[in-house]
């Protein structure tokens, strides 16, 4: 559970045991994702698949077919385009099962949700990414925001940025040179120094408090959960929206208690592991 510097694979030529065909197959995987987040699109095309996986038309049609027979891919026999399928649940619910962190958190997150009236979340770290591994959701969150496995930047969320605040000084840099710093919503920080003095606060603070970084209205506050050498391998984020609150009444009511969360995880992970 740590951060690389970038998500692409590294050692290409040097790794003799890497096998090209696997990574191609989950090439033609991620291209879904990326046709939900640039595109908006639920379903794609085989010339779709083909551009965004990066693979020719003819590697596109064959590990497609070969996703379809085994149940990760859905084709729609009217409209002749592909969707996720079912079967690639089953990926999220082994990782979380095999999961010692989720098992721990998943109370705590829960007795936490109780006492916030808000969502409350687990976040992992990804490449230059976080990962919502475990959501406690509130009746006024938005569908998306419900969603486990949802990915977001490291360097502009608040639990990206407590995460990288508590990590080696030279892994926070390869990170934040590995971003790509586009603006999400018009508040969006894209400035890499103002990246470094925001994660320098939160090193300083124990905590982050972002408003309207990724979502518009939502303030997000995070707090780290940490090792024994202090370093942080998840966090814990409640999302909360304005004009309900505003971030002074957040670090009043929502902050102690995240931070206290954080901590329990933090301790009973270490104790029960």
């Amino acid at each position: 559970m740590t951060f690389h510097p970038t998500t692409a694979r590294r050692g290409k030529t040097a790794d003799t045991l890497f096998v090209g065909s696997v990574e191609k197959a989950f090439a033609v995987l991620r291209a879904f994702r990326a046709g939900q987040r640039d595109l908006g699109l639920r379903d794609l095309s085989l010339s779709q698949i083909s551009q965004l996986s990066g693979l020719d038309k003819s590697a596109s049609q064959r590990f497609t077919n070969t996703l379809v027979e085994l149940g990760y891919l859905e084709k729609d026999p009217q409209t002749r385009r592909y969707r996720p399928a079912i079967g690639l649940t089953e990926f999220y619910y082994t990782y979380i099962v095999s999961n010692r962190l989720a098992e721990i958190a998943m109370p705590r997150l829960i007795e936490a949700s109780k006492a916030f009236g808000t969502t409350v979340n687990l976040c992992e770290p990804s490449g230059t990414e976080i990962v919502y591994t475990i959501r406690v959701p509130h009746e006024k969150a938005f569908f998306r925001a419900t969603v486990p496995g949802r990915r977001m930047p490291a360097y502009c969320t608040a639990s990206g940025i407590v995460m990288l605040a508590h990590r080696p000084e030279a892994e926070m840099e390869a990170i934040l040179k590995a971003s790509q710093y586009r603006p999400i919503t018009r508040w969006t920080v894209t400035d890499p120094a103002e990246a470094r003095e925001r994660i320098e606060a939160a090193r300083r603070d124990g905590y982050a408090v972002c408003a309207q970084q990724a979502i518009i209205h939502e303030i997000s506050t995070a707090a780290p959960v940490l090792n024994s050498e202090g370093r942080a391998f998840a966090a814990v984020q409640v999302p909360v929206y304005m004009p309900e609150w505003d971030e002074d009444s957040v670090r009043e009511k929502i902050v102690p208690l995240v931070i206290e969360t954080a901590r329990a995880i933090s301790g009973s992970y270490f104790v029960e592991h």
